[in-house]
């Protein structure tokens, strides 16, 4: 194999802060190269540099043995390096065909050739066997179709080398499983491709090495036969990390602290279950079982048809999520991105905006009083952070993420829900959102945790609900359960063998 690409003594500073040592990176023709680190290790500024999107402060960058300038996206993608970024750039306005060709347009006399480009999309889609309506417009498209896109996109620029960054996040199984079987299309020709992944076992699945940065540095790389998530874990944060079901902190003596009886809209069927003060309760399913629908609809998000809430022992009426917020129930959402934050707001004023009412004085709402408390949460939850007075899209996934939970630091709230809360982060970040929810339930309050990640499941869970279908097929003690447990009963629907 040839090397295609070395990158030397790359240095990177903002605002004279450096965050890349002087970091070397090479890959070999036709590889599939995981590149991993926890947030903040500094691999995505490494990629925006290679793609163009920032410019390195000092080092240089060889193609195929050939010193290169890359200052801008489109020098990249002249000399042929793609990536498909974790934040879609998609305009949910425009069609899937328009999308596909923005910025690239076939012309004519200033005359979009449609029919031409309408030709090279069919080719596309047949060639990688995509099915997706070029006349849609994209908002009306899931969050997977619409990487899909971006991915298609990538491939119809023949680049050589191609960065995915975060790829499945938002993608179900079957998704997932087209996209490796692309990736190793795209190796059999030659591309050469850089994954990101928090998943570690989507690297051992597609990966030939896996190169490891921590803190701005270069750690080493490494084949990935030799290695294990153990291994990563330690190399990933300069620790090692023990893995252990939590203790038990369920009141068993004490009342519910929420009952939900007959719960049902469009996508959710007669749930009914309660929770414990200290209790975990843990929603396992398939993506698209229907989790995520039944705690929007508990904390009216999605409105209901049926069923009924009771929190402490008193029936709530909730149609909406402050009025979920008023009778005590927090949640986490999924996309913390566009449901959980406002990016471009300071961190301050993210962490507080639950807690105004509590924070005014005298029908006053004065900035150091949020910004007290801003710094109680920084300290409580360990967010690494220049200032909270920083917009908070700037922050890490795994810090952003923390900052989305100290907006329900109170002793008020009864319930928090936790909807997939280490999506996207880092194994570090995981370990402390673990941690955050065993601290929520040492103080009584109840937790409903979701994750698609069926480990994390059974590691926090004190019991688990099985979801299928918008309903609940089976329930869990979590006393020795496996992974293999919870799939079956999921594909038998929960009911008993034998």
């Amino acid at each position: 194999m040839s090397s295609v690409l070395e990158m030397k003594g790359i240095k990177k500073s903002f605002s004279n802060v450096e965050v890349l040592h002087g970091v070397d990176f090479s890959l070999e023709k036709g590889e599939i190269r995981a590149l991993l680190g926890a947030n903040g290790a500094g691999k995505s500024t490494l990629m925006k540099i290679l793609c163009g999107i920032y410019s390195a402060t000092d080092g240089e960058i060889h193609l195929e043995g050939k010193p290169v300038s890359i200052t801008q996206p489109s020098t990249a993608s002249e000399l042929g390096i793609a990536i498909v970024h974790q934040e879609l750039s998609i305009i949910p306005t425009l069609t899937v065909l328009q999308n596909f060709f923005l910025g690239r347009e076939e012309l004519s006399h200033g005359i979009l050739k449609e029919k031409e480009m309408r030709k090279q999309y069919r080719e596309i889609c047949t060639e990688f066997e995509f099915d997706i309506d070029p006349d849609i417009q994209a908002r009306k498209l899931s969050v997977a179709k619409q990487q899909m896109i971006e991915i298609m996109k990538i491939l119809s620029l023949d680049a050589k080398i191609i960065v995915l960054d975060e790829p499945t996040t938002s993608l179900t199984d079957d998704e997932k499983k087209n996209l490796f079987g692309l990736i190793r299309q795209l190796k059999e020709r030659e591309k050469t491709i850089i994954y990101i992944s928090h998943v570690l076992e989507e690297i051992f699945l597609l990966a030939d090495q896996a190169t490891i940065m921590r803190n701005g540095e270069m750690v080493g790389t490494w084949p990935v036969k030799e290695l294990t998530i153990p291994l990563i874990s330690e190399y990933m944060t300069g620790n090692k990390i023990e893995h252990g079901q939590r203790g038990s902190t369920v009141q068993e003596n004490m009342p519910p602290v929420l009952e939900v009886k007959n719960l049902c809209n469009q996508s959710v069927h007669d749930v009914t279950f309660s929770v414990k003060p200290g209790e975990v309760l843990g929603l396992a399913g398939l993506m698209g079982a229907g989790r995520s629908e039944i705690v929007r609809a508990l904390f009216g998000a999605d409105s209901k048809t049926a069923g009924s809430i009771q929190i402490a022992g008193k029936t709530v009426r909730i149609r909406t999520p402050r009025d979920a917020i008023r009778s005590g129930i927090g949640l986490i959402p999924e996309d913390r991105k566009t449901e959980g934050l406002i990016l471009k707001h300071e961190i301050f004023k993210n962490m507080s905006m639950v807690q105004l009412k509590k924070l005014k004085k005298h029908s006053l709402l004065h900035e150091k009083t949020e910004k007290q408390f801003a710094k109680q949460a920084v300290e409580k939850l360990s967010i690494k952070l220049n200032k909270v007075t920083d917009q908070v899209g700037n922050l890490s996934g795994g810090n952003q993420q923390k900052v989305v939970v100290s907006k329900w630091i109170s002793e008020d709230f009864k319930v928090l829900i936790f909807d997939e809360p280490t999506k996207g982060i880092d194994i570090g970040a995981k370990e402390d959102i673990f941690q955050i929810v065993d601290d929520f339930a040492k103080m009584g309050i109840g937790i409903i945790f979701i994750s698609s990640d069926l480990e994390e499941v059974i590691r926090v869970a004190d019991r688990m609900l099985i979801i299928r279908d918008g309903q609940v097929i089976e329930e869990m003690e979590n006393k020795d359960v496996s992974q293999k447990d919870i799939m079956e009963s999921i594909l038998r629907g929960g009911k008993k063998v034998g």
